[in-house]
């Protein structure tokens, strides 16, 4: 596919107003095509359109797949046994160039989706701020819900397309487009670096006040902007930048969650609709057909035989005890391959996907307080989520005393038991500027990428963003 104008927003209108007014946007069918200035005319269509940017992250080849797909898949727990670029392939292979589909297909719906974002943020705060449809506190809602796709956007698209901010906070990252693309000519965009990508992540999500603050608040709803979800994903920054403390506070600004008797009702009817999720994209019928719909559970699922466990040295050969209920999601088919089936609704795909949840929350504060030389408080966090899943009297394979290296493995290895299968894995180890690693069958490793390799431990700029966009090698 050949994309000239990559982000042009000369048709904004009819993919803003994509869905409903009212209501979840999941389930609403499309306007006819309207201007973009009856968009901000409109009360109706100016929140249909703010909800359009949500539809356009949740696409299957972003948020709604590829980012779960692609961090199980540069990491050292799941083998990929697929023979095409859509289900990862190259990405296991730490081979992604400049023609393959993942960050083909990633990159362009990424930009699109921040495009319209950066679009309506220019409409209400500068073409139409003097008559818009709506009142003031309404109108800085939907900003901040702008800007947070757009920063949770850059964010995965940081990870994937550049090196670590641990391994040099000046690395060359993603193209940092904060002004709509309106026309041609208009894609010129030099690449920023890791540290202007995350200052940029910290600004959208400061002021966050306008939007429900959690779990049980007034307006809160766990497929849209919240405060909690903008504090989620500054300590993930924060933990990226190794500043512990500051990462310790976002932590402790998210208020209201819980974690849920059992790990399996995120997956499950209602699905998401917990005290533990903070963010999540959701799915309906119109997301169960289709090649980009919902493809973790199509990857993951015993009847790809694609992404599966590493059974040789992954985690589920230490973590995967019986007394544990998270390996009621293990399941090995007659032909010896072993699957996470979290999204095991392989015929409906209707699982939401969660984006943060309550316990990475409580993870994130074990690894950070542990950091930062705390480790009886680091210790308890552990607790909370693993004897959620294993009882203390029935583990044995943590005693909660560990301390100094013991227990930064148990902190890690619970990070990956608790999250297998939700793409968690992959973005630790870049985050962590350590190596991406594959089993041998004896039990060893083999080294695969290097953060000082930038050709195979990121994914190569898609081949339309270089022919569009030279300044990228300034």
């Amino acid at each position: 596919m050949k994309r000239v104008l990559v982000y042009t927003a000369a048709a904004v209108a009819t993919l803003l107003v994509g869905t409903g007014c009212e209501g979840d946007f999941i389930e609403k069918s499309p306007e006819l095509q309207v201007s973009e200035q009856a968009v901000f005319e409109s009360a109706d269509r100016l929140s249909a359109a703010v909800e359009g940017v949500y539809a356009r992250a949740k696409n299957g080849y972003f948020l709604g797949g590829f980012v779960t797909d692609a961090g199980d898949n540069r990491s050292d727990d799941m083998c990929n046994y697929g023979n095409n670029g859509y289900t990862m392939r190259d990405t296991y292979n730490h081979a992604v160039n400049a023609s393959c589909i993942e960050n083909d297909y990633m990159f362009y719906n990424a930009y699109l989706g921040i495009n319209y974002a950066n679009t309506l943020i220019d409409g209400i705060e500068g073409t139409y701020a003097g008559s818009l449809p709506c009142d003031a506190t309404t109108a800085k809602k939907y900003v901040q819900e702008l800007k947070f796709v757009r920063a949770v956007s850059y964010f995965f698209l940081s990870q994937l397309f550049g090196q670590p901010y641990a391994y040099d906070p000046n690395a060359k990252n993603v193209p940092l487009r904060v002004k709509a693309v309106t026309g041609a000519g208009e894609n010129e965009c030099p690449a920023a670096t890791i540290s202007e990508v995350f200052k940029q992540i910290l600004a959208d999500t400061e002021d966050v006040s306008a939007l429900p603050a959690g779990f049980g608040t007034d307006g809160f709803d766990a497929t849209k902007a919240s405060q909690a979800s903008a504090h989620a994903l500054r300590m993930r920054v924060y933990m990226c930048m190794n500043d512990w403390q500051n990462a310790i506070n976002e932590g402790k600004q998210i208020t209201g969650f819980s974690l849920i008797p059992s790990i399996a009702t995120m997956f499950d009817m209602p699905y998401a609709l917990t005290e533990e999720n903070i963010f999540s994209i959701p799915m309906s019928d119109s997301d169960k057909s289709g090649s980009q719909s919902h493809p973790v559970g199509f990857v993951y699922h015993g009847a790809g035989q694609i992404t599966c466990v590493n059974t040789i040295n992954g985690i589920q050969t230490v973590y995967g005890v019986a007394e544990d209920a998270r390996s009621g999601f293990i399941y090995s088919d007659a032909k010896g391959y072993t699957y996470c089936e979290k999204f095991n609704e392989y015929s409906t795909r209707l699982e939401w996907i969660p984006i943060f949840r309550y316990a990475e929350i409580l993870l994130n504060l074990a690894e950070c307080y542990y950091k930062a030389g705390d480790e009886a408080t680091a210790l308890s966090y552990l607790k909370q989520v693993r004897t959620r899943s294993i009882p203390e009297a029935s583990d044995k394979l943590v005693t909660y005393k560990e301390s100094g290296a013991a227990l930064w493995t148990a902190i890690d290895n619970e990070r990956r038991w608790e999250f297998l299968g939700e793409g968690m894995r992959g973005y630790d180890i870049s985050r962590r500027a350590e190596d991406y690693r594959h089993p041998l069958t004896d039990g060893g490793w083999e080294v695969v990428a290097t953060a000082a390799d930038h050709t195979t431990y990121c994914w190569a700029f898609p081949l339309y963003e270089t022919t569009v966009n030279t300044a990228l090698n300034n």
